[in-house]
């Protein structure tokens, strides 16, 4: 985790959008669409809450409020922020980040990746912090924090914005609170002792094999063989550590991702998505689908549409 402390004051800076976003080269894959163009989001009191569905991309923001978020699937992603060298971390499903107004932060995933964003005016922070007891300073940037009920909170919101739930904005204010409170206790954090561990390029290497063959049937053996050499004892249980996901609950997570990505563009019947991604067929995706977004396959080509 990298941090450097920052008081709570308020800033003439602009609150009125996520910040501002610097050309991206041609030569670099940014994605179909930035954070703030996402079509899941919404005002609440005290900013934006933001569904950014997975795509490989790259940004350069300078922010002009705080920003608070929930990776919702694990994976590499390089960042960095300021004038500070670019870091190379593994992000755990399920954890939260924080970076404060005024910072510029670059980001390069090399895996698709969705997350739960929610952008706090800086006008507003100081009175939201304050009616929630939240005192002392904020770090600059913080990652891979883990809160279950934090976790719990930003999936309920994925759900909610998905089927376009008037109730977002009150849930939004309580996830904002509790990840907040949640950041400020940061420092009593003790560093997980790992006892199985997997290398960068390990980790590298079993994500790109999982990206190349989902539509496959795909084993944990077959996984560690192909992917690192490793037994499939000590590779699943090495997974489960270093990302927070099973390899399994990472392969479904990756084909549910494909699947939304097909589904958004349109141009493909359900069925075949579903088997395209690796599902055995479309009642099994529309299962697996549903109870990851809180809405069907065909529900969400018909908002899209």
């Amino acid at each position: 985790m990298t941090s450097s402390d920052i008081p709570l004051k308020a800033s003439s800076l602009s609150v009125s959008s996520l910040g501002r976003h610097y050309p991206i080269p041609e030569s670099v894959d940014r994605g179909e669409a930035s954070v703030a163009e996402t079509r899941w989001q919404t005002k609440y009191d005290y900013g934006t809450i933001f569904y950014s569905p997975a795509k490989r991309s790259r940004e350069h923001i300078d922010l002009e409020h705080h920003l608070v978020g929930v990776n919702l699937t694990p994976g590499i992603v390089d960042t960095r922020l300021n004038a500070a060298r670019w870091s190379s971390n593994v992000m755990l499903s399920g954890s939260l980040y924080f970076v404060a107004a005024g910072s510029t932060i670059q980001v390069r995933k090399e895996k698709s990746l969705d997350c739960e964003l929610a952008s706090i005016d800086v006008g507003s922070a100081n009175r939201l912090f304050e009616e929630a007891g939240i005192v002392g300073p904020l770090p600059a940037f913080s990652f891979n924090l883990i809160d279950p009920l934090v976790e719990a909170h930003a999936r309920q919101l994925r759900r909610m914005l998905l089927q376009e739930d008037k109730d977002v904005p009150l849930v939004a204010a309580s996830f904002v609170l509790q990840a907040i409170g949640r950041l400020m206790k940061c420092n009593e954090m003790q560093a997980k002792t790992r006892r199985y561990r997997l290398a960068p390029q390990q980790i590298r290497a079993a994500l790109e094999f999982i990206e190349e063959n989902l539509a496959s049937s795909l084993s944990v053996e077959e996984l560690a063989q192909h992917a690192t050499g490793l037994s499939g004892f000590f590779f699943a249980h090495a997974f489960t550590e270093m990302l927070g996901n099973s390899p399994h609950q990472y392969v479904l997570a990756r084909r549910l991702s494909r699947a939304y990505e097909l589904i958004a563009k349109g141009k493909h019947p359900l069925a075949e998505i579903a088997y395209t991604v690796g599902f055995s067929s479309q009642a099994h995706m529309t299962t697996a689908f549903y109870k990851r977004f809180g809405v069907t396959p065909g529900a969400l080509r018909r908002i899209l549409s």
